[in-house]
């Protein structure tokens, strides 16, 4: 199947949404009668994919979630000065389980820096989702379901926590000037102040305060020294 599919272009559609989202609408059933209740989450992804929500047991949803972990989240792209219902939006359905791991944490944490003033609180817990499917809404009758299987990805190399932390601690503090010249590739515009908050195999997240961005490799990248390689492509096309 080419790239140039329908199959593949929701795929990609589906991915760009969970890698560029800050923020997603939580659909949960409520512990005491089952019905609907909604709330706006932080959300970040892991390597593969996958949702992460820094969660209070305090809150309503959390008290949802441990009843039933069975949950939808809403994740839409940014409208700007467009109208929100021509732009794509994907509900995906999971399950959310508590997990304990240092690296992921790390990983939310770069992407939220602010949730450093209570991550270690006692009450928050980590969690990731286990996406099932997505339905996607990607224009007027362009409305799909789509396995989860199809636009998750393998995390590589980077299932080991410190491969990621290594390359991300050297570029933010040995290259930062790069990452400001990639990112203003990127945007057209003078970038000042970012730094990249994670990466897997298809790209790089990175962050300004509440600003984030996206840039993908050249090609998907399979070690170390392969995203080194990649970095080197991206800001060699940058300078040209």
């Amino acid at each position: 199947m080419s790239d140039s599919s329908p199959t593949n272009t929701r795929t990609k559609t589906v991915r760009r949404l969970l890698r560029r989202a800050s923020t997603a609408s939580l659909a949960t059933s409520m512990a005491s009668d089952d019905q609907p209740y909604a709330s706006l989450v932080l959300m970040a992804t892991d390597p593969a994919g996958q949702p992460l929500l820094l969660l209070s047991n305090l809150a309503v949803h959390s008290k949802n979630i441990a009843k039933n972990p069975h949950i939808s989240l809403l994740i839409t792209e940014e409208a700007g000065n467009r109208d929100p219902l021509t732009l794509s939006r994907a509900s995906m359905e999971g399950v959310l389980d508590i997990i304990e791991d240092d690296g992921l944490k790390a990983r939310y944490l770069r992407r939220f820096p602010s949730a450093h003033d209570f991550a270690d609180f006692p009450d928050f817990k980590l969690y990731r989702m286990k996406v099932s499917r997505a339905h996607l809404v990607a224009g007027f009758g362009d409305i799909h379901w789509l396995d989860g299987e199809k636009f998750l990805i393998d995390p590589g190399f980077l299932a080991s926590d410190d491969a990621e932390a290594d390359i991300i601690d050297h570029m933010n503090t040995d290259h930062s000037d790069a990452v400001q010249e990639l990112v203003a590739a990127t945007k057209g515009t003078a970038a000042e102040g970012w730094e990249i908050s994670g990466i897997d195999v298809e790209g790089m997240d990175l962050r300004q305060g509440w600003q984030y961005e996206r840039i993908l490799f050249p090609s998907p990248v399979v070690s170390a020294e392969d995203a080194r390689r990649g970095i080197i492509k991206l800001l060699q096309n940058a300078r040209n």
